[in-house]
Parts: C-alpha cells; sequence; structure tokens
C-alpha cells in the first residue's frame, strides 16, 4: 500500500468545499423561482377556471330544475287531476341509423302517431281554466301556448319591448332560459292580430322552444306535420291552428306583425308558403289568421338563422265553450 497516496486522498476530502462544485447554487436556485411561481399561477388558474366552470355547470342545472319545477306546478296537469295527457307520439320499434334518418326524408315509416289530435275537450277546458288562474296572477301573460308532438307548453309573455321577457321569468326575475314572449308590437285583443309572432329560446336543456328545433330536424318531421296542432289560450277563447310551412331562414321577413292592406298581407303569406319545407299543404287566403313560432337554429356559421313555424288558424273555440 502506498501510504503517501492515501495521505494526498484524505488531505483532499478534508479539504473540499462547496466552493470547489462548479456553478453557482445560490444563483441557480433564484433563478429556478420566477418558473416555480409561474408554475404555480397556472396550476393555481387551471384550478380556478376547473372549479368555475363545475360551478357554472352546477348552477345551470340547479336553475333548470328550479324552472321545469316552476313550470310543471303551473301547468294544468298539476292543477287539475281530470287532466290526462295522452302520448302524442310512440317510440319508434328501433332506433334509425343515420343513413336511415337521411332515407326518410322526414317520413320515418317505423314511427307511430299517438291517437291524440291535441287536447281533448276535458283537457282544453282545463287548459283554458289553468290560464286564466295564472293571467289574474301575472298580468303580463298574454296567452298559453301547447303544442303536440313537442315538449311546447307554457305561458305566453308580452312585454313593454319584445326582448323584455327573453332574459327574464314571468316573475320578472333575470333567467338563461328566458320565458316564452309575444312581439311586443301585437295587439293586446289578440283576434286582431293577423300575425301572432312568438319568439322563444332553444334551450340545450330542452325547455322553450327547444323541441320546435327538434321537430324541424327529426326524421318523421312530415309525418307529424301533418297532426301537428299548435293552440293558444286566450282570454277570449282558444285559437287551434294547422302547420302551413315551416323552414330556416336568416332574415327577419317572417316576423312582420303589420301590414298597410290586404295585398301585402296576402304577399307575405305567399313568401311564407314558397318557402315551406315541410311536405304539408294548408288553406289559406288574405282573411287567414296565422300563428308564427320563432326560435334559434344555433347554427355557429350563421347566429342569424331561425326556425320558422306557421300555423294557420283552423278553429276558434270561444271562451263561454270551454
Amino acid at each position: 500500500m502506498n501510504l503517501n497516496n492515501n495521505n494526498a486522498f484524505e488531505e483532499s476530502v478534508s479539504s473540499f468545499s462547496h466552493q470547489n462544485i462548479k456553478g453557482n447554487p445560490d444563483a441557480e436556485k433564484r433563478a429556478m423561482i420566477p418558473s416555480l411561481i409561474a408554475r404555480s399561477v397556472l396550476i393555481a388558474i387551471c384550478i380556478g377556471l376547473f372549479g368555475y366552470a363545475i360551478f357554472m355547470i352546477a348552477s345551470s342545472a340547479i336553475e333548470t330544475n328550479a324552472a321545469n319545477d316552476f313550470y310543471d306546478s303551473i301547468r294544468a296537469e298539476a292543477n287539475a287531476s281530470v287532466v290526462k295527457p295522452s302520448p302524442s307520439l310512440r317510440e319508434p320499434a328501433s332506433l334509425l341509423t343515420m343513413k336511415d334518418s337521411l332515407n326518410a326524408d322526414g317520413e320515418a315509416k317505423n314511427y307511430v302517431l299517438g291517437d291524440d289530435n291535441g287536447q281533448y275537450p276535458q283537457q282544453r277546458s282545463a287548459m283554458y281554466r289553468n290560464f286564466l288562474n295564472n293571467a289574474a296572477k301575472y298580468p303580463d301573460m298574454y296567452g298559453w301556448i301547447y303544442v303536440n308532438h313537442t315538449k311546447i307548453d307554457y305561458p305566453i309573455m308580452k312585454g313593454p319591448y319584445s326582448n323584455y321577457y327573453m332574459d327574464r321569468d314571468i316573475n320578472g326575475n333575470p333567467s338563461v332560459n328566458g320565458s316564452i314572449t309575444a312581439d311586443s308590437s301585437l295587439s293586446d285583443v289578440y283576434s286582431e292580430n293577423p300575425n301572432t309572432v312568438i319568439y322563444g329560446h332553444c334551450m340545450k336543456n330542452g325547455m322553450m322552444f327547444r323541441t320546435l328545433k327538434t321537430f324541424m330536424e327529426s326524421a318523421n318531421r312530415n309525418t307529424l306535420a301533418k297532426d301537428m296542432s299548435i293552440e293558444v289560450y286566450t282570454k277570449e277563447g282558444l285559437y287551434i291552428y294547422k302547420v302551413l310551412s315551416g323552414y330556416r331562414k336568416d332574415d327577419n321577413a317572417y316576423a312582420q306583425t303589420e301590414f298597410e292592406d290586404t295585398e301585402e298581407y296576402k304577399a307575405f303569406l305567399d313568401l311564407a308558403v314558397s318557402r315551406n319545407e315541410l311536405r304539408v299543404s294548408a288553406n289559406y287566403s288574405a282573411d287567414s289568421k296565422i300563428v308564427t313560432l320563432i326560435t334559434c337554429a344555433n347554427v355557429t356559421m350563421n347566429e342569424d338563422e331561425r326556425y320558422v313555424l306557421h300555423g294557420v288558424l283552423s278553429a276558434f273555440i270561444p271562451a263561454n265553450q270551454l
């Protein structure tokens, strides 16, 4: 063994210190601090955004459930035990594939219609009484709309301007669902309106006029349209419409409510029928009264597009017969 070599090694170890290490650890630690802070901030932001998203989803779900519960509580079936809504559409025997839906072109044969053409007489009476009871509580309630083959069964509100109730519930409180809203230009006397324009949001939660979009995009839309009944309950009585025309457009021509003369109104009706994308036909004239339902198409490439459904008045039941 070489003792000199051992002594040299021991001396080198004993004299070793942090100064013999290349680099500057303190400087490197200081250089890492901004990066650590940035990462911590980024993580905190991500956690915050995630928490906010969860909060918004939960809040939306809570508001939707509360809104559904509220409307359920003021509908006729909740206030009159005689009302037994009949099934408007039975489920298909088997789910349609995308190819089947396209080939059906609105005439899917595996769907079977229910046996209701709108409401039964006792249901209509109950609906009318229920509307009157609610209208007494809510002065801005203009009417009540029910459309078979859809989930449209809501009060119609009419505010000081057309968009007033589009972001408010029927109590006037802020609401993402809004309310079904009559155009503010309409006459307070329902029968005086040649074209009763009614708006509703196309909510992804299924509320308001969402099922108008569902109907218009259905593989069975043409079959349903032939049997569809649009019912509007007013203080004057019940107005019953059958489908005149349905389409998707990005202009406002469908929303006209005032006309200079019968010629202008007839031209408006002719335009509405010329746009029809449904395989239905109904008689109409310059003396016809119509209702127009409007909702968003929810097309990101064209936010102005709307689904439009025109109904032509086919029957009127006065209040004293309901």
